[in-house]
């Protein structure tokens, strides 16, 4: 790859797109080291290009809404602006949230209006995948027009600097993380799609500019990172807002053949408990209505969406169905997961198609409360 790398793995496999469906042996270790270790901070080092901005690395924490908004808080209100400050004040050097430049108008509300925008909230990404952990994560991106020299001092100063707030604040750091454990989900709403949101005033972005130079053993133009700074006010879309949210359950109950479902369960650790009889219950069932299948292939995969209704039934459940208890820390991803109509679970993923091939009904229900 002329020196450059490459995303996919040796299956092809972006390992970057990976974190619900476990597909690849490294997002499965990952995931086993959230399992085992359980470290309340995580860092993600990238990088980037596209937009030729001013910043020498840009940054993210958790995106998806459905993340505990005490570690959201945390992040946005004081840990990642100070770490801004703190290396703008040592090294003159500028970081900021990540984005990308769109739209050529500076009329707000345009339809090409000028504005910076994040990328997705979707937690097949590693940043948003550990949110809904209720952990800590932080996504940097080193700007990739920069030198390689500068590229490691910037994401060197980056993590030296997150790691010093994090000494001073450990114990608040872990107070938010037990917290989020402890905090009861049942009978709330929880996001399962969500679309970027505009914030309510301009920033100021520093764009900046770069050079092009031939690359001193085969030619090739590179192009390089000028020490320019061009600041710009324009509209901000660096958070995601719920477009569909649903109740959160207190259990939800998953037939034992469902073998593809349940190794991803297992895998992301997910409490479950089998019943140790058949037992009579008032549960809901989704009623599907659309189920579509995504036209191209990505990563592997078609992905699939479904649209319906839960509704209440009563149900014979065979002795060995797994019930998820939804008091668990990991409520959040299970949610997440198992939900029908969630933009990247099970169902997004295939790994109830066999169960889903011309089915009227979900076949994992959940308790009415």
């Amino acid at each position: 790859m002329g020196g450059q790398g490459q995303r996919p793995n040796a299956q092809g496999l972006d390992l970057n797109r990976d974190h619900m469906k476990l597909d690849s042996p490294e997002a499965r270790a990952v995931v086993q080291l959230m399992n085992e270790y359980d470290p309340h901070v995580s860092m993600d080092l990238h990088t980037t290009n596209g937009t030729r901005h001013a910043y020498f690395l840009t940054y993210a924490p958790p995106l998806n809404p459905a993340t505990d908004p005490g570690i959201i808080g945390l992040l946005r209100k004081d840990w990642l602006p100070s770490v801004t400050r703190t290396i703008r004040a040592k090294y003159g050097w500028d970081y900021y949230y990540y984005g990308n430049l769109q739209g050529r108008s500076a009329a707000p509300g345009a339809p090409d209006e000028r504005s910076w925008r994040s990328f997705d909230h979707r937690p097949r990404f590693n940043n948003n995948y550990i949110g809904l952990r209720n952990r800590f994560a932080i996504l940097s991106e080193a700007f990739a027009y920069a030198t390689f020299e500068d590229r490691i001092a910037a994401t060197n100063r980056f993590v030296e600097e997150v790691l010093n707030y994090g000494h001073a604040h450990a114990a608040a750091i872990r107070e938010v993380t037990e917290t989020a454990d402890r905090t009861p989900l049942i009978g709330t709403r929880l996001s399962l799609q969500a679309e970027l949101e505009r914030a309510p005033d301009l920033v100021e972005i520093l764009l900046g500019e770069i050079t092009e130079e031939k690359h001193p053993v085969d030619g090739h133009i590179m192009h390089r990172r000028a020490d320019v700074k061009k600041p710009e006010r324009m509209a901000e879309y660096g958070t995601f807002k719920p477009t569909l949210t649903e109740r959160v359950p207190s259990a939800y109950y998953v037939p034992a053949e469902l073998t593809d479902a349940l190794d991803r369960l297992r895998a992301h650790g997910i409490s479950m408990s089998p019943l140790a009889a058949a037992e009579t219950v008032q549960v809901e069932e989704f009623q599907i209505q659309g189920n579509e299948v995504a036209a191209n292939e990505f990563q592997k995969h078609r992905e699939r969406s479904l649209t319906g209704t839960w509704l209440g039934v009563e149900r014979q459940l065979p002795k060995g169905t797994l019930k998820i208890d939804m008091t668990q820390p990991l409520a959040r991803l299970a949610f997440y997961l198992v939900e029908p109509r969630s933009d990247d679970g099970l169902v997004a993923w295939n790994l109830l198609d066999a169960a889903l091939t011309g089915a009227t009904v979900f076949p994992i229900v959940r308790t009415r409360r």
